[in-house]
């Protein structure tokens, strides 16, 4: 017994030695990858991979975060669908509850909450997590999006705080925060916004700035020192203006605000204001659902305003301008909005294309317009694109901007999306197609046209019905365009819902091809003039 204790003894201890030989020769090749090949290999992994693997020790934790700090990344947080793919696997453990069981119900009910927390809290680790690692590292681009919730009691809105100064105090290059969970309001039903936290930030390579529903404050901004575009939308801004903002911003080149309420003068300014493209899109202050502009912008190239109604609208030194859209949606006008639509037109009159809606076009030609009284105002344009019904209320805009523009090539007509209509009835609104005797109000301009003998070299219609005044339009325009070269209509004839008669099908079609042999037939001033009919 004693022998065989001693051999077992002995053997362990054998054992031992070649265990403690072997770990002494065990190389680990980790230690000699080098860096880059290292990182090149870590680069093909999915970013919530890299958090996962930064769990498995201090010195993968390391190797993570030096890659991150060489790799600049780009990092989505997405609330929704992060919450998503976490239920995705949890939520298949419930069990639907039996039908009219109330207990069951319940019970599942209450599950499936205590569910949906656990996976936001899970979700605002993983953030957390991610955020420690990229701590001094230079992010390409950041999407944070968080549903806000003025009342909530579980302490999201103290981690998003923390979440938003990590951004403003890092180097990050593009920044989207957006706290609308997927929510659009207009202007004046903004509520309970998100509000940015108060500081003294002063990002240093912030070149995209996005904010999406919360309270925008400039004094908590020192500097912008390398910001090129901002995008306001459902922000209510506070004690700030445009010029101010620019101030802060010496590289602002974009400025977008959209369903925005603004202080009554932030977009008034005696100062020069150097960015290149401006566009306001349905904003308000807190008072009116309008605003004033009044701005001196010698480098704006791109300007875009729309809303429902005007004000006092200014626009100085735009002498680069290249593409104007304005969109109003008001119905009735009076002479106060029209001297500015004017004022707004003669100091866009430097641009090269020209996009104006229904209301703009009727307003144009009042009796206060300045624009009437500047021939050739609009000298540098080659593009006319209107939005319009074609009614006889428009053709006194629609010439005006003719005579307007000596140096025009291109004309582009969007007709409104025609109503879901009866083919009968529309059979009686067109019937007067085929009868052109009566004196018309194109027939009876004598005005010189100079872009209609020279420069308009084409006409492109789209949503065309075929109705009497597109009909008339177009006849005056092909007898007047000396120099035109193409006529490209895309119908919306093949949208109209027919009760599916055949007959009313063959009649139809007989309509489609009696338009489109009319057209042809028309006087042509020019012989290169080539009609293309197009259906969408």
């Amino acid at each position: 017994m004693e022998s065989n204790s001693r051999s077992y003894d002995k053997d362990k201890n054998l054992v031992k030695r070649r265990t403690k030989q072997h770990k002494s020769y065990t190389i680990d090749y980790m230690n000699y990858i080098p860096e880059a090949i290292l990182f090149h290999i870590l680069s093909f992994l999915p970013h919530r991979e890299l958090i996962v693997m930064s769990l498995l020790s201090k010195r993968w934790k390391g190797i993570v975060a030096s890659f991150f700090s060489v790799i600049p990344q780009n990092l989505n947080f997405n609330e929704v669908e992060m919450t998503r793919s976490i239920l995705r696997k949890d939520i298949q453990l419930l069990q639907l509850p039996l039908t009219g069981n109330f207990a069951s119900t319940r019970n599942y009910l209450q599950s499936l909450y205590q569910l949906i927390h656990a996976a936001r809290e899970k979700s605002i680790q993983f953030v957390d997590q991610s955020f420690l690692l990229h701590s001094g590292c230079t992010i390409n681009n950041l999407l944070l999006s968080f549903q806000f919730e003025a009342h909530e009691v579980f302490g999201y809105t103290r981690k998003i705080n923390s979440w938003v100064k990590f951004a403003f105090e890092n180097e990050i290059r593009e920044l989207f925060l957006d706290f609308s969970a997927g929510q659009f309001y207009e202007a004046s039903d903004l509520t309970e916004l998100y509000e940015l936290p108060h500081g003294s930030f002063a990002p240093k390579v912030l070149e995209t700035l996005i904010l999406n529903f919360c309270n925008f404050r400039s004094s908590s901004f020192q500097v912008f020192e390398s910001l090129q575009r901002l995008s306001l939308v459902q922000v209510e801004i506070f004690d700030s203006s445009l010029a101010e903002l620019a101030s802060k911003s010496p590289l602002l080149q974009d400025v977008n605000l959209e369903n925005c309420i603004i202080p009554e003068n932030f977009l008034v300014s005696d100062e020069d204001i150097t960015i290149k493209k401006l566009s306001v899109v349905n904003c308000e202050t807190h008072v009116w659902p309008t605003y004033s502009i009044d701005l001196s912008t010698p480098c704006l190239l791109m300007l875009t305003i729309l809303g429902s109604y005007f004000m006092t609208t200014h626009i100085r030194n735009a002498t680069q301008l290249l593409d104007v859209f304005v969109g109003i949606s008001e119905v009735h006008a009076d002479h106060v909005q029209g001297e500015a639509l004017g004022s707004l037109m003669t100091g866009s009159m430097h641009c090269q294309s020209l996009t104006l809606t229904t209301w703009s076009i009727q307003v144009l030609p009042t009796r206060n317009n300045s624009l009437e009284r500047l021939p050739n105002a609009f000298n540098n344009l080659k593009h006319l694109c209107l939005a319009v019904g074609l009614a006889k209320q428009e053709f006194p805009g629609i010439s005006c901007l003719l005579r307007s523009s000596p140096n025009l090539e291109t004309l582009t007509l969007h007709m409104h999306e025609p109503e879901i209509v009866d083919w009968e009835e529309f059979q009686e609104d067109v019937l007067d197609i085929f009868d052109f005797e009566e004196q018309t109000y194109w027939e009876t301009q004598n005005w010189i046209f100079n872009c209609l003998h020279n420069s308009l070299k084409e006409v492109v219609i789209h949503g065309f019905l075929g109705s009497i005044n597109e009909m008339r339009l177009l006849q005056f325009l092909l007898e007047k365009a000396r120099v035109l070269e193409r006529i490209s209509i895309i119908s919306n004839l093949a949208k109209l819902i027919l009760a599916g008669d055949p007959q009313q099908q063959i009649e139809h079609m007989q309509f489609q091809c009696q338009m489109f042999q009319m057209l042809l037939n028309f006087p042509k001033a020019s012989t290169q003039a080539r009609i293309t009919l197009y259906r969408s």
